[in-house]
């Protein structure tokens, strides 16, 4: 009876908690956009808009022009003359820029000579500013290279009479047409007209006006960049960069919810870890944990040169087994590997089987002077410089003096360091000093690496030009010696 009550109890207790607790709905549907990459990052061609082309910057679309042709001076009195006896030479300068294909500004200057209310020969100045038109400025948004051009204009400017040095304010108005004959040069012909006060020639009255008919033919000269640019329109790329602003939230979101889920199977396999290690399991199953942290904190591989010697040797001698005299041996105590106290006749310590039926004696004579201290070990290690520095040109070559460092003292090798400069570059004294300063900069790496320094020899080339491309000069040199390393004998070996 008490168990049946106490088991009543419970589970009221238990729906009491459920009903407490509140109903949460969660979104468990993700929805998943989906985008071309290739498609988002290729460029875009540009589209052009209707009709709109960009202004003129301050270098562009300028020109000078020079034409002559004849002026009549339509004044009052008329006098006796028709049109035509009143025509006299002339000629006019100008310097003008178009802002756009349709408006464009000038400074001209006529003069020369007319004939007054008398039919007496006058010469005049004519300085004015015009406003020009082109009425087939348009066709610029179509084509690159328009071949006729028809600009109206007005403008104001002084009228200067040379004989009696009157100075009236006066009005020039016309019309400009142009043919392109190439995308310099273009032939123009312009009609033009000058109205001014009567009094300009000395005759009428002064609160009248007097008129000036020009006709001039003549070339202009476009001057910087020539023609026009079409507006681009700016909607593709808009439209671009509100797709790729989405893409990036898409990948954010994608993002967070894979960090989340990481850290999620990350507790799971700490938790895992715990049971295996209860349970004693965790060495057996450990090998399921690995990741590339655990891997990368067992550090480099090691490297024992046996790869490089093996070649060096097959080069050599094709009957070579192929194993390095240093593998799997241990220094002794005088500092050299065992393996070489024990060479058969002449060459003693490749050990029995390393070396048979030898054709000649070339691989045993390389060995005793490799012994002896005249040989470098393998191949030298090569440091590489920036121009007229003792920098490294890329600072991931110092693993190699790792490596170095430990075979060095493993098997108590000799350490020769070799500086070298461009000599291509920089004086002698410089190269001298420069090569010097590389050597010192990699035998204190060495022997901040535990190498001591009175198993190193530091020297210093200066100036070489023994490598292609220039740059392969600016290195140091570490070789590698059996016993001690002889400056006249190795200095030269392996360069």
């Amino acid at each position: 009876m008490t168990k049946n009550i106490i088991f009543i109890i419970a589970a009221l207790c238990s729906l009491q908690a459920r009903a407490d607790v509140q109903p949460t709905e969660r979104d468990t549907v993700h929805r998943t956009y989906r985008y071309d990459d290739t498609e988002l990052l290729q460029p875009l061609q540009p589209l052009y808009l209707d009709g709109v082309v960009v202004p003129a910057r301050g270098n562009g679309n300028w020109f000078v022009s020079i034409a002559g042709g004849a002026t009549a001076f339509l004044g009052t009195p008329l006098g006796c003359e028709d049109l035509f006896g009143r025509l006299k030479p002339s000629y006019s300068l100008a310097l003008g820029k178009w802002f756009t294909p349709w408006v464009g500004a000038r400074i001209n200057y006529n003069g020369l000579q007319f004939k007054d209310g008398t039919l007496a020969v006058q010469e005049y100045h004519y300085l004015h500013a015009d406003l020009l038109w082109n009425v087939l400025g348009g066709s610029y948004v179509w084509q690159k290279l328009v071949r006729w051009h028809l600009a109206p204009f007005a403008g104001i400017g002084l009228l200067h009479h040379a004989t009696n040095g009157h100075n009236p304010f006066a009005i020039s108005y016309g019309i400009q047409g142009q043919y392109r004959i190439s995308k310099r040069v273009s032939a123009l012909m312009e009609l033009s007209g000058t109205t001014t006060f009567q009094d300009f020639d000395g005759y009428g009255k002064a609160n009248r006006l007097d008129h000036m008919l020009s006709l001039t033919a003549g070339f202009s000269f476009h001057i910087g960049k020539v023609g026009w640019k079409r507006a681009i329109d700016p909607s593709p790329y808009i439209r671009r960069d509100r797709q790729l602003v989405d893409y990036i939230n898409v990948l954010s979101e994608q993002n967070s919810r894979y960090a989340g889920q990481h850290d999620k199977d990350s507790r799971t396999l700490a938790e895992l870890k715990k049971i295996l290690e209860i349970e004693g399991l965790l060495d057996t199953y450990s090998h399921f944990f690995d990741d590339d942290d655990a891997i990368e904190r067992k550090g480099y591989p090691r490297n024992n040169y046996s790869g490089l010697n093996s070649l060096r040797a097959r080069l050599k001698n094709k009957h070579w087994n192929g194993k390095s005299p240093l593998e799997g041996q241990a220094p002794n105590g005088n500092g050299r590997a065992d393996s070489l106290q024990h060479w058969p006749d002449s060459v003693p310590g490749l050990g029995t089987g390393q070396f048979e039926n030898l054709p000649d004696s070339t691989l045993a004579d390389y060995a005793v002077r490799m012994q002896s201290g005249r040989e470098c070990i393998g191949a030298p290690i090569f440091f590489f410089f920036e121009l007229g520095t003792s920098h490294l040109t890329d600072p991931s070559q110092l693993v190699n003096l790792d490596e170095l460092a430990r075979v060095a003292k493993k098997y108590g090798l000799k350490v020769k360091v070799t500086g070298a400069a461009d000599s291509a570059t920089g004086t002698i004294g410089i190269n001298n000093a420069l090569s010097a300063s590389r050597a010192d900069y990699i035998a204190s790496e060495l022997n901040k690496r535990g190498l001591s320094p009175d198993r190193m020899t530091k020297t210093g080339e200066g100036g070489i030009s023994d490598y292609a491309p220039t740059e392969a000069n600016r290195h140091t040199r570490v070789e590698l010696f059996f016993g001690k390393c002889e400056e006249n004998e190795c200095s030269s070996v392996n360069r």
